[in-house]
């Protein structure tokens, strides 16, 4: 989504902060979220660092550390472009997050305590009042990612937060894309949420991983009928 001149409308903003490279990131990601970027769309180096206000060197670095995340790859002769989800990376990525998840929901509630449980249901309220108000749909996502981030978290298993840690950038365009859908009223978000944290106050690990389980699953059919969509149709030979 370019105009005339083919600059990107989004507004990112000049970066003055000691780590570049992962303002830089946060950055170029919140522009793909917010359709700066289509799907499959080139982002030019020498564009972004002019946009951004620093040279070159760290944009590059971003663009690298963005390609080992599956957010952009690099192309011969074109340089990096923004992925596009097959149905088969939708798959697998919702199939691993559930098996991360379920067991580190499991984890987590043998040693979960109030003030985590306070801290949940915090993320669960404003997350249904970002989703209910006017503000830029980022605050929604950041929120709803770190619900799950903290869960994993909880369950103090490095190798499994390093595993789910590893789908960090496509987990939050995936929340971006399955926000454009919401659920069937307003506060679905918010309600599927506090079921899983009912849950596990309750100590009823069947009913949170069940609660999670249809949660993940809902977000994966939801992110394929997005993605399916904003596919162009075969034309006909």
């Amino acid at each position: 989504m370019r105009n005339n001149k083919g600059v990107s409308p989004y507004p990112l903003q000049h970066v003055q902060v000691p780590n570049l490279r992962d303002e830089i990131e946060n950055q170029i990601v919140n522009a793909i979220l917010a359709g700066a970027f289509a799907r499959g769309e080139r982002l030019v180096e020498s564009t972004l660092a002019d946009q951004l206000g620093v040279s070159r060197a760290p944009v590059r670095e971003a663009l690298a550390a963005l390609e080992r995340e599956g957010i952009v790859r690099s192309v011969p002769r074109r340089g990096y472009i923004v992925v596009d989800f097959t149905d088969k990376d939708i798959e697998e990525i919702y199939s691993l997050r559930l098996l991360l998840e379920i067991e580190a929901l499991r984890r987590a509630m043998r040693r979960i305590n109030a003030e985590d449980i306070t801290a949940l249901r915090q993320i669960v309220e404003e997350l249904g009042n970002a989703i209910t108000s006017s503000e830029t749909p980022e605050q929604a996502i950041a929120l709803d990612f770190s619900f799950h981030e903290r869960i994993c978290h909880l369950a103090d298993h490095s190798r499994l937060y390093s595993a789910w840690n590893s789908m960090r950038m496509q987990t939050r365009l995936l929340i971006g894309l399955t926000s454009t859908t919401h659920y069937q009223y307003p506060d679905g978000s918010k309600q599927v949420h506090e079921q899983i944290v009912s849950a596990m106050v309750a100590k009823d690990l069947p009913r949170a991983e069940e609660a999670l389980r249809l949660h993940i699953l809902d977000a994966q059919e939801r992110a394929m009928r997005v993605l399916r969509a904003l596919r162009p149709e075969k034309q006909p030979k």
